[in-house]
């Protein structure tokens, strides 16, 4: 017994250099943290430094890339050993993916708690999921493929997303703007049943769902608001002294309808006619307050559902 624990333990040992993670540390920026990566798991803590650090099983090392450099096309060197470019701009700090990153690698950030975040990936279909958690300052998210997972961060924040889901958690100490955000991914928020905001909830396609714990006041539809669909081609029409620009299916206010068709008949060349004009839905838009009113709460899905509910 005793000899297979001292084999178990040489074992271990002998692992742990392969499973030890890289890090890299620089001094917390005045400005903002940017992040233009794949993905990663960013987390804030009571510090004064950024660390980034790599937990991914190490490549095999290339006997023939010894004494040389690895080029990227993004013009970017790695200046960490963990695939990425850190730079500082001014008073900001930037970082860059460099190369290909091995399979199975993700990034980790701990960043000073109240530090600005800024992360863009509008290029790679190949993404992680972005987790961001624990975070004071202002996050400004804008992401084409990430699913994004925001954990107890304070606000503000803009958050962006066209394919993927984006779902957040915020604890008491919410700040706004808020603004939530995706085209084709579910949009989903849990947040103290105390909160008290301004609430902009919109689907084009899907549907809006909120907690009955919310006091939640919903300001009705004026009927002026109504609007139509509107089938033409992409042309210019005076309306009341200015400039509608109506495409293909474009929706436009209904109170405006009646001076497109009489500034346009179909004969006018337009191609606007009355027989391609309908009426129909474009999706739940509802606008009021929670718990009396209070920072601004934007929450949307162009396709999928958006979801409120209590944390």
């Amino acid at each position: 017994m005793k000899k297979q624990t001292i084999t178990w333990t040489l074992l271990l040992a002998l692992s742990l250099p392969a499973l030890a993670q890289k890090e890299y540390r620089v001094d917390k920026p005045a400005g903002k943290l940017y992040l233009n990566l794949n993905g990663a798991r960013i987390e804030g803590y009571a510090g004064n430094e950024i660390v980034f650090s790599n937990q991914g099983v190490p490549e095999e090392e290339d006997e023939r890339a010894k004494g040389l450099q690895a080029l990227s096309s993004s013009g970017f060197t790695d200046n960490t050993g963990l695939g990425i470019s850190v730079t500082k701009k001014g008073s900001d700090i930037e970082v860059n993916p460099v190369g290909n990153s091995s399979r199975g690698d993700i990034l980790y950030i701990r960043v000073p708690n109240a530090l600005d975040i800024v992360f863009n990936n509008n290029k790679s279909i190949f993404a992680d999921t972005l987790l961001i958690k624990n975070i004071k300052g202002e996050i400004e998210v804008s992401t084409s493929y990430n699913d994004v997972v925001l954990e107890n961060n304070s606000g503000p924040m803009n958050i962006k997303s066209l394919y993927k889901n984006i779902e957040a958690t915020f604890a008491n100490d919410v700040k706004g703007p808020i603004s939530i955000v995706s085209v084709y991914g579910h949009v989903d928020v849990a947040m103290p049943a105390s909160t008290k905001a301004n609430l902009t909830m919109g689907t084009s396609y899907g549907k809006l769902y909120a907690a009955s714990d919310f006091n939640i006041a919903i300001r009705p539809e004026a009927a002026d608001e109504e609007r139509v669909a509107i089938k033409a081609p992409d042309r210019v029409t005076s309306v009341e002294g200015g400039e509608v620009k109506v495409a293909e299916g474009i929706a436009v206010p209904l109170d405006s309808m009646r001076d497109i068709l009489i500034a346009s008949p179909p004969s006018s060349g337009t191609g606007i006619s009355i027989a391609t004009i309908f009426r129909g839905g474009i999706g739940e838009n509802i606008e009021g307050t929670v718990n009396g009113g209070g920072i601004d709460l934007i929450l949307k899905s162009t396709y999928k559902n958006v979801y409120l509910r209590t944390d």
